[in-house]
């Protein structure tokens, strides 16, 4: 049982939301694994800080469903109590404050060190939600994609908040090395599971070459253009497949536009029913080309060797201490903006418009917030006149090819 001292040291930053149900209940979120299902029962409450567990369940099944009380704050231990606490041989509880892939890939790199080092007797990752699916790759984790039992998590010795993480509420501004920066503040070195450098590149026969050209922003998604110059350069090398997204509206406008050229013989993958399929594809591409984005963090748990391409984000900070990807970013200097700039997705002026810096020919001041909703004529708009940095990639692809070209040739040495 957890000491008062340690329960009572702190409260959490991330807020939750406490439920019950009237009635036993499973739920699994649509892009997980099956694996991923949670079942719960009738009068205990539960915690989540999962949006689409809130939003699209609870909030629309209220005979069912009852919300107790939010926001909630969960005693934890304090940030600077990290580095100096003895964990060795107990229950430790981390809440997860966000759900992109990117990061939780670089969380479960640092907890893999995290258990190499103190040899809990438990640890477990609650409320993984969409990024579930990559907590599955290490067995030694316990993960809880959808919520953890109110009485249950009194039972852990010590509760780590990870939303405390310096830098976290500015990533929309400039990335943040998650596990970097969680390594620094447990006083860890990395775990030697996941080496830094690639596998070695070795393909039987053809290469199996997968190309990833979608990111959830059209800041860092791939032009088609380039796109298609990168495949005609590659499909010399190997046999490509294009993986793109049917539930994202970039995926939909991405393969009309790819179908519209007369590109060599290339398969289409238009969506992976999970994102367990995904990393299962990832680590079966003897090379791989992708766009600043989750696939591109996956990659680094299978060592896929390949590229990374990158416009309005820092690639360094991004990957880390991985080389299994070698970086391009496109080389775009404006009256407004250059890259990197930082931003990880576009921003909304406050007359409405949509865009970044030098779309908008503003400052960052000068856009005060990121959309909240999903709208597709701003997506179809930025697909067909994209953001300054894009745009440049898309009017000259031709040395990002080479670049590629040239990395998969000094790889074969």
């Amino acid at each position: 049982m957890a000491s008062e001292a340690v329960r009572m040291a702190h409260q959490s930053r991330t807020t939750l939301v406490a439920f019950s149900a009237t009635t036993p209940f499973s739920l699994r979120l649509p892009n997980a694994s099956a694996a991923a299902e949670q079942k719960g029962e009738a009068g205990r409450t539960y915690l989540t800080n999962v949006g689409a567990l809130v939003n699209q369940v609870l909030v629309h099944n209220q005979s069912q469903f009852r919300i107790e009380s939010a926001p909630v704050r969960i005693d934890c231990l304090a940030r600077d109590s990290w580095r100096s606490h003895d964990f060795r041989g107990q229950r430790v509880a981390v809440l997860l404050s966000s759900h992109a892939l990117g990061e939780n890939v670089q969380i479960v790199l640092f907890l893999q060190a995290f258990l190499e080092h103190h040899r809990p007797q438990e640890l477990v990752a609650f409320c993984t939600g969409p990024a579930h699916d990559i907590y599955l790759t290490n067995p030694a984790i316990r993960a809880l994609p959808l919520w953890i039992d109110r009485e249950e998590l009194t039972g852990y010795d010590a509760v780590i908040d990870l939303g405390h993480l310096e830098g976290v509420s500015n990533i929309d501004l400039w990335p943040v090395d998650y596990e970097a920066n969680l390594l620094a503040d447990f006083d860890l070195a990395p775990s030697g599971r996941y080496p830094s450098e690639s596998r070695t590149y070795a393909p039987h026969g053809r290469a199996k070459i997968g190309v990833f050209p979608l990111a959830s922003s059209p800041l860092r998604t791939l032009p088609v253009p380039a796109t298609v110059a990168v495949i005609r350069a590659l499909s010399v090398e190997g046999d490509v497949t294009l993986c793109l997204n049917r539930n994202q509206r970039q995926g939909v406008l991405y393969a009309a536009a790819i179908a519209a050229e007369a590109l060599p013989e290339v398969t289409v993958m238009d969506g992976f029913e999970s994102i367990a399929a995904l990393i299962q594809a990832i680590d079966g591409f003897d090379y791989g080309v992708f766009a600043d984005s989750g696939p591109a963090h996956l990659a680094k748990l299978v060592a896929v060797p390949g590229v990374a391409v990158y416009t309005s984000a820092p690639g360094d900070v991004l990957q880390g201490r991985f080389r299994n990807l070698a970086r391009w970013a496109v080389p775009f200097v404006g009256p407004r903006c250059r890259a990197p700039c930082g931003l990880a997705k576009v921003r909304a002026a406050p007359d409405g418009r949509i865009g970044c810096m030098g779309s908008l020919q503003t400052t960052l001041a000068g856009l005060p917030g990121v959309p909240r909703t999903a709208d597709p004529e701003t997506v179809e708009r930025l697909m067909r006149e994209p953001v300054p940095c894009v745009a440049q990639l898309a009017l000259d692809p031709a040395p990002l090819a080479a670049f590629i070209v040239a990395d998969l040739a000094a790889r074969r040495r």
